[in-house]
Protein backbone atom coordinates (compact mmCIF):
# COMPACT_ATOMS: atom_id res chain seq x y z
CA UNK A 1 0.00 0.00 0.00
CA UNK A 2 2.89 2.39 0.61
CA UNK A 3 4.45 2.04 -2.55
CA UNK A 4 1.03 2.81 -4.26
CA UNK A 5 1.17 5.68 -2.49
CA UNK A 6 4.40 6.23 -3.04
CA UNK A 7 4.12 5.82 -7.18
CA UNK A 8 0.73 8.36 -7.16
CA UNK A 9 3.08 10.93 -5.86
CA UNK A 10 6.42 10.57 -7.89
CA UNK A 11 3.71 10.49 -11.12
CA UNK A 12 2.20 13.42 -9.68
CA UNK A 13 5.20 15.42 -9.18
CA UNK A 14 6.28 13.90 -12.75
CA UNK A 15 3.12 15.56 -14.24
CA UNK A 16 2.97 18.71 -12.64
CA UNK A 17 6.87 19.36 -12.68
CA UNK A 18 6.74 20.37 -9.05
CA UNK A 19 8.38 19.51 -6.17
CA UNK A 20 8.83 20.66 -2.45
CA UNK A 21 12.29 19.07 -1.87
CA UNK A 22 14.95 20.59 -0.21
CA UNK A 23 16.11 22.76 -2.99
CA UNK A 24 18.19 25.84 -1.86
CA UNK A 25 18.57 29.21 -4.00
CA UNK A 26 20.95 31.81 -3.29
CA UNK A 27 18.19 34.41 -3.55
CA UNK A 28 14.86 33.94 -2.24
CA UNK A 29 12.79 34.60 -5.01
CA UNK A 30 10.45 37.81 -4.57
CA UNK A 31 6.51 37.44 -5.70
CA UNK A 32 5.31 38.87 -8.91
CA UNK A 33 3.78 42.46 -8.21
CA UNK A 34 0.93 41.89 -10.70
CA UNK A 35 -2.58 43.03 -9.93
CA UNK A 36 -4.44 40.13 -10.72
CA UNK A 37 -8.28 39.99 -10.59
CA UNK A 38 -9.75 37.36 -7.94
CA UNK A 39 -13.08 35.32 -9.30
CA UNK A 40 -15.57 35.63 -6.93
CA UNK A 41 -15.64 34.11 -3.71
CA UNK A 42 -17.46 30.19 -5.30
CA UNK A 43 -19.51 29.78 -2.02
CA UNK A 44 -20.04 30.40 1.70
CA UNK A 45 -17.58 27.30 2.46
CA UNK A 46 -14.53 28.22 0.66
CA UNK A 47 -11.43 30.43 1.68
CA UNK A 48 -8.52 31.83 -0.49
CA UNK A 49 -5.45 29.72 -0.35
CA UNK A 50 -2.70 32.16 -0.41
CA UNK A 51 -0.13 32.17 -3.45
CA UNK A 52 2.86 29.78 -2.55
CA UNK A 53 6.20 29.19 -4.75
CA UNK A 54 7.05 25.65 -6.01
CA UNK A 55 9.83 24.54 -7.71
CA UNK A 56 9.65 23.99 -11.18
CA UNK A 57 12.25 20.89 -11.71
CA UNK A 58 12.13 22.08 -15.80
CA UNK A 59 13.35 25.31 -15.36
CA UNK A 60 15.15 24.56 -12.20
CA UNK A 61 14.07 27.70 -10.65
CA UNK A 62 11.16 28.35 -8.15
CA UNK A 63 7.69 29.47 -9.96
CA UNK A 64 5.04 31.35 -8.39
CA UNK A 65 1.61 29.84 -7.99
CA UNK A 66 -1.30 32.54 -7.13
CA UNK A 67 -4.11 32.48 -4.57
CA UNK A 68 -7.21 30.29 -5.27
CA UNK A 69 -10.29 28.71 -3.45
CA UNK A 70 -10.66 26.04 -2.18
CA UNK A 71 -12.89 24.19 0.54
CA UNK A 72 -10.71 23.47 3.48
CA UNK A 73 -10.49 20.05 5.12
CA UNK A 74 -12.72 19.90 8.41
CA UNK A 75 -11.23 21.20 11.03
CA UNK A 76 -7.93 22.64 10.09
CA UNK A 77 -6.15 25.38 9.61
CA UNK A 78 -3.78 26.41 6.70
CA UNK A 79 -0.30 27.63 7.92
CA UNK A 80 1.27 29.61 4.81
CA UNK A 81 4.84 28.57 3.74
CA UNK A 82 7.82 31.10 3.97
CA UNK A 83 11.45 30.95 3.15
CA UNK A 84 14.30 29.92 5.71
CA UNK A 85 17.64 30.94 5.72
CA UNK A 86 20.28 27.87 5.71
CA UNK A 87 23.68 28.47 6.05
CA UNK A 88 23.86 31.41 3.53
CA UNK A 89 21.27 29.75 1.21
CA UNK A 90 17.22 29.87 0.83
CA UNK A 91 15.34 26.94 1.45
CA UNK A 92 11.04 27.24 1.15
CA UNK A 93 8.96 25.75 3.63
CA UNK A 94 5.44 25.05 2.21
CA UNK A 95 2.30 25.67 3.76
CA UNK A 96 0.52 22.54 5.68
CA UNK A 97 -3.01 22.02 7.00
CA UNK A 98 -2.96 21.71 11.18
CA UNK A 99 -5.61 20.44 13.17
CA UNK A 100 -7.42 22.93 14.57
CA UNK A 101 -7.19 23.40 18.64
CA UNK A 102 -9.92 23.54 20.36
CA UNK A 103 -10.49 26.10 23.35
CA UNK A 104 -9.45 23.62 25.95
CA UNK A 105 -6.24 22.77 23.85
CA UNK A 106 -5.16 26.33 23.40
CA UNK A 107 -5.72 26.79 27.50
CA UNK A 108 -3.72 23.96 28.23
CA UNK A 109 -1.28 25.25 26.03
CA UNK A 110 -0.93 28.18 26.99
CA UNK A 111 -0.51 27.42 30.67
CA UNK A 112 2.08 25.04 29.83
CA UNK A 113 4.15 27.96 27.91
CA UNK A 114 4.32 29.78 30.94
Amino acid sequence: MKILKLAFILILIMATGEIYGQVRVKEKPIPPKVDMKMPSKPGPEYIMLPGRWAWHRPSHMYIWLGPRWIIPPKGKIYHSGYWKEVDSEWLWVPGKWKRKLRFFEKRNKTLSTH
